[in-house]
């Protein structure tokens, strides 16, 4: 991801954008919103703010936007895989007495491994990190690698209610996690992110240009909720997986034909998040 993120800063730099790492949003007053820095506290005006701060967005809190209520938390660990040559391969595991209401995953990327696990905070027999550590002492795709001493640890909360209904108003919006922009099933959120932000920036453009604050109306996530029924719907039937016949059982299922292609539209399908209306 590192590349990926290099590559859209540079972007956005040359576009005039003026990028503060190390920065933290503390809070609003008025159209006064205040940040906190390296350098300390700074107060910034604005005529639009845009909330991209995760899935419990204060930037939500402070503009009465809908805030995310229905979460899983995840831990991941990556570290190198130094001398193996492999080619990328992913692994998921659904169990639920070791990522209840989910599941744990091994990503080999080429460079580095990614070994997760994520749930319902509530459900883990002995808490998230205990979860990682037991996955992490089988997991696939594993045998043979030396972990390094380096090892980086990442975790937070993940949407799965859907995109919020609320998620604009006359003086900002809101995208990705704060948005709720996540596939409910697969807590995919990349695709939805960058969905939603072109929307969010094209109504952004036209307010700014037109100086009407009341353009914002159009990024309406009201609209946008009713295309996640069906994924909401098997969120629903996911969370109630709490044994491991039961993950079996729904596998069985899945390998029938018409298993198969409703996992292939839904999974794979190119409509993970639905095209705002322009």
């Amino acid at each position: 991801m590192a590349p990926l993120y290099t590559a859209t800063a540079a972007t956005a730099t040359t576009a005039g954008v003026r990028i503060a790492l190390g920065t933290r949003y503390a809070g609003r007053q008025g159209d006064t919103f205040r940040l906190l820095g390296r350098d300390g506290p700074t107060a910034v005006r604005a005529r639009f703010v845009v909330g991209a701060d995760g899935a419990r967005s204060s930037v939500a809190r402070d503009l009465a936007l809908d805030r995310n209520h229905h979460l899983l938390v995840g831990a991941e660990e990556v570290f190198e895989l130094a001398g193996r040559d492999a080619p990328p391969t992913f692994h998921c595991v659904l169990d639920p007495s070791i990522a209840p209401g989910y599941l744990a995953w091994v990503v080999n990327d080429g460079q580095h491994a990614h070994v997760g696990v994520a749930g319902y905070a509530d459900r883990f027999p002995d808490g998230l990190r205990g979860a990682l550590r037991r996955f992490s002492a089988s997991a696939p795709g594993l045998s043979g690698v030396d972990r390094p001493e380096a090892v980086e640890r990442r975790g937070g909360p993940i949407p799965v209610g859907g995109v919020l209904r609320r998620i604009g108003c006359a003086v900002g919006l809101l995208v990705g996690d704060a948005a709720g922009a996540v596939s409910p099933l697969t807590a995919g959120g990349l695709d939805p992110c960058l969905r939603l932000s072109e929307f969010a920036a094209e109504v952004l453009d036209h307010a700014l240009r037109t100086g009407r604050p009341d353009t914002l109306s159009a990024y309406d996530g009201a609209a946008l909720r009713a295309a996640f029924r069906g994924r909401l719907t098997l969120r629903r039937g996911l969370a109630q997986v709490r044994t491991p016949a039961m993950a079996q059982a729904a596998f069985t299922l899945l390998r029938t034909p018409v298993g198969r292609a409703a996992a292939g539209r839904i999974l794979f399908g190119d409509k993970s998040f639905p095209t705002p209306a322009r």
